[in-house]
């Protein structure tokens, strides 16, 4: 991983940010089936003998998603194969896959709205945001700052009613994540255009902010350069740039799941709230934090929701009445396409990165409800989700924000308005 990034940086240099591509890069799905199996694949990654961990290994059982340049694979294959470590190549030439993720990407439809069976870009949610500001008084756009290489971090205001109550939706954290902000888009469309009677009562009922693309560098960078890029695009010395911004804030920052070598893709930092993009986010929503009454951040991907607090497995603040509403409406999320989430804190179920947007806020402000969204899919396909899987996760999402409303109700924990 080390390697990669450095030889990325170099390349980049010398050709002028042109684009990195994965051509016969493989994607494989390791099991580790015993403490034998996730030493040796926790040396691998540690070492960094060329390969790129799309998921790093953690527990045994929990599947480990390795990407292999063309010319290691057969050496991966083998060293897995010796020590009967059982694997999936999942996708043969990684290039084809992203390269589908964008060969049918169209501006806008002739309704002036997105395409929500393409994977859309920064430049087109913008402007799309600017045509619904024009269009309708309860829709406002809001910059709150620039990154480090002076794009704006602009969401949408949704506000019918002038409601006291507020829900937050967040995404774009990570750069290579390009399913998040095309479902928060998805949302934000539904919230303003749909007519089912759930879906339009939620809208009027509470005022919604959603921020698609909290890093605009490095989902810029995705797209022109480095597909697989994570981080934020602030240089941290001489060979290395970015800071992997979900582990930035501070909610227990530094304690676990992040690194502190610069040269890691989930390097978290000098300090919480080092880059600008979490400044400027987090001082927005101090100036709202007493009005949420929820808070979800979204990203691709794992098919799970998490449960503040990263650094602890012990039910805190409201983790029981949450852990009620949250498995309820992941059962509501099933329904349609029967996708499956599992519930519960990072530490639990996740990877215990500690740092995150949703812990910080939850701790600060206590929002009645606050969870991270782990997009589609489990592992399979990863960041090069075929674009046709757009459209179901966005609506299957939307369905169980609707059912944790409608849950938090049934259970008496919502503020009234």
């Amino acid at each position: 991983m080390y390697l990669k990034l450095i030889l990325f940086s170099v390349l980049l240099v010398i050709v002028g940010a042109e684009k990195v591509r994965y051509d016969n890069y493989g994607l494989y799905k390791v099991h580790p089936e015993n403490e034998e199996h996730l030493k040796f694949l926790k040396d691998l990654y540690t070492n960094d003998e060329g390969y790129d961990f799309w998921t790093p290994p953690r527990l045994v059982g929990e599947f480990v998603n390795i990407v292999s340049p063309p010319e290691l694979k057969e050496e991966l294959e083998h060293s897995l194969k010796k020590r009967s470590i059982r694997a999936e190549l999942k996708v043969e030439n990684i290039q084809e896959a992203f390269d589908a993720q964008i060969i049918s990407r169209k501006k806008r439809n002739a309704n002036d709205g997105l395409y929500w069976t393409n994977y859309q870009t920064m430049e087109d949610i913008y402007a799309w945001f600017d045509r619904l500001e024009a269009r309708y008084a309860f829709v406002k756009k809001i910059t709150i700052g620039q990154s480090y290489e002076g794009r704006d971090i602009t969401g949408i205001k949704i506000s019918r009613n002038d409601s006291s109550r507020a829900i937050f939706l967040h995404a774009g954290e990570v750069g290579a994540d390009w399913l998040s902000p095309t479902v928060l888009a998805h949302i934000a469309d539904q919230l303003i255009h749909s007519d089912d009677r759930e879906t339009r009562a939620a809208a009027e009922e509470f005022t919604w902010y959603i921020f698609p693309v909290a890093n605009p560098d490095g989902f810029q960078f995705s797209q022109d350069s480095v597909r697989g890029w994570i981080k934020n695009r602030r240089p941290t010395n001489a060979t290395t740039t970015g800071i992997d911004l979900s582990k930035n804030w501070n909610a227990q920052w530094g304690v676990s799941g992040g690194s502190f070598d610069a040269r890691d893709d989930n390097y978290i930092g000098l300090g919480p709230f080092s880059e600008p993009e979490t400044r400027f986010l987090s001082n927005f929503i101090q100036a709202i934090g007493t009005s949420l009454t929820g808070f979800f951040s979204f990203r691709a991907y794992g098919q799970k929701l998490l449960l503040p607090f990263a650094h602890s497995s012990d039910p805190m603040y409201n983790y029981n009445e949450m852990i009620i509403i949250a498995r309820r409406a992941m059962g509501s999320l099933a329904v349609r396409y029967d996708t499956q989430y599992r519930v519960g804190t990072s530490k639990n179920i996740h990877d215990g990165a500690t740092g995150s947007i949703v812990d910080w806020v939850k701790h600060r402000f206590n929002p009645t409800l606050a969870a991270t969204y782990l997009l589609r899919d489990t592992g399979y396909w990863g960041y090069t989700l075929p674009p046709n899987q757009i459209v179901p996760t966005a609506e299957e999402t939307l369905d169980s924000l609707l059912a944790i409303i409608r849950e938090a109700k049934f259970i008496n924990v919502l503020p009234s308005s």
